[in-house]
């Protein structure tokens, strides 16, 4: 009986990683300071929320969401970005 339950979990998991696909999402994100007025943008995985978390920013730095889209695949192994996607009719 266990060796039957065993067997069941273990085909589950073959079907469900095999038809499962990796995405993730990138952000552009500005970052601007209030007294320089200094800004640079970014690309990152994270939102701004989980940058400004793992990425403490100066008490003066704010953080900006610009933009975002959606990749196919994975960025292990720091591969690349995908590219933005072209705008709607162009």
């Amino acid at each position: 009986m266990v060796l039957t339950m065993n067997r069941f979990l273990f085909l589950t998991l073959i079907i469900f990683f095999n038809t499962s696909r990796a995405e993730y999402r990138v952000f552009i994100l500005e970052i601007a300071n209030s007294k320089s007025n200094q800004r640079r943008q970014i690309q990152s995985t994270l939102d701004p929320v989980q940058y400004s978390r793992l990425y403490p920013l100066n008490p003066d730095e704010s953080i900006i969401y610009q933009d975002t889209w959606l990749c196919r695949g994975n960025t292990s192994g720091f591969k690349q970005h995908c590219s933005r996607p072209p705008a709607p009719g162009k």
